[in-house]
């Protein structure tokens, strides 16, 4: 009730008064950007990158090269209980959407598509609030310069130094944790924590690999459990078109089921080969006390994981391979990959 009433005091606000964004300092953690794609054409889409954490007010002003015409808002910035709405001056246009459900999907937050007289570009971006409408309050991060970066790409702008509070040299995570962060595959969960001891699922690691490949536009899942609008929805379409992955036997894909280690292997092992990548290793199974306890379909997945590296034995020289993923070993897992599959620096 109260994120209700929150929501409605600003969208009422925002609709009577249009602020102009305030002059706030600088938020901590790493710094969201603007994604411009659509080249020089008189019409382009525009969405903010980079956001950690669940929001549901964004204030934003965009500086073109010229008078902007209009701005059309992404789909899914409509309906009951979103508020989205934009002003004009000159050469910029400021954006201001409120929502009663998160707006970010993942780490990336689509707004829609701006468009001029002719040929544009957006030169800057200034004034980029971000807000969280908890029932205890509400949280603001708060932006005055904001980086523009255009095309798909989704690592053209580095991360801020990494500085979660639960992660600390010393731990056996911490090179882990720093490379995906830089890398831009994985972010905070808000507060400033990493929250490594947290088990991972499903619609989590798609969209991670979906940001790995540039976050390709992939249409709707064939799904009946994924719906339009999620944080995962692109990511899981874009995985089964290109067969990353199946689903469950009853035609599921289950986003919030906790992923199991030997479904991570295959996984990886499909989008490796998806690739073109050497999956040609395995390693000798037999020698883990558990290796008979591996799933059928995840046996060669996970002889190439450990032989490439990727997945390790635990205590009492055993894989578990049903047993969860947390954060912490996700970020292990991808950081191996990239580095010993995809030769990434």
């Amino acid at each position: 009730m109260m994120k209700r009433i929150i929501s409605v005091v600003l969208a009422l606000a925002l609709a009577a008064a249009l602020l102009p964004p305030a002059a706030a300092a600088e938020a901590e953690g790493v710094s969201p950007w603007v994604q411009v794609s659509g080249g020089m054409a008189a019409s382009q889409t525009v969405s903010i990158r980079g956001v950690s954490g669940s929001r549901n007010a964004v204030q934003i002003t965009l500086i073109l090269d010229q008078a902007p015409a209009g701005f059309q808002f992404d789909g899914a910035l409509s309906g009951q209980g979103v508020y989205a709405t934009y002003s004009t001056a000159g050469n910029s246009v400021t954006l201001y959407v409120t929502s009663k459900q998160n707006l970010n999907q993942g780490d990336a937050i689509p707004l829609g598509t701006l468009t001029a007289g002719r040929g544009f570009t957006v030169t800057s971006a200034a004034g980029l609030k971000l807000l969280d409408l908890d029932p205890g309050g509400t949280t603001e991060a708060s932006f005055g310069a904001v980086a523009v970066v255009e095309g798909s790409s989704t690592s053209a702008v580095p991360a801020e130094p990494m500085s979660f509070t639960d992660v600390k040299k010393g731990n056996w995570f911490y090179d882990a944790v720093a490379y995906v962060y830089e890398h831009g595959m994985m972010n905070g969960t808000g507060d400033g924590k990493f929250s490594p001891s947290l088990t991972t699922n499903r619609g989590m690691i798609v969209t991670i690999l979906h940001r790995y490949e540039g976050s390709p536009a992939a249409g709707a899942s064939s799904f009946p459990d994924v719906a339009a609008g999620k944080y995962y929805s692109e990511g899981v379409a874009w995985a089964a078109s290109c067969g990353v992955v199946n689903g469950y036997s009853d035609g599921r894909f289950a986003p919030d089921d906790t992923i199991t280690r030997e479904q991570m292997a295959a996984i990886l092992y499909r989008y490796a080969q998806y690739k073109g990548f050497d999956v040609s290793g395995r390693a000798d199974l037999s020698a883990y006390r558990d290796g008979s306890r591996i799933s059928p379909y995840a046996r060669d997945a996970m002889a190439w994981a450990v032989k490439a590296g990727l997945i390790s034995g635990v205590g009492n020289n055993t894989l578990i391979p049903g047993g969860s993923a947390t954060r912490a070993e996700v970020a292990t897992i991808l950081m191996r990959f990239c580095r010993n599959v995809a030769g990434d620096p």
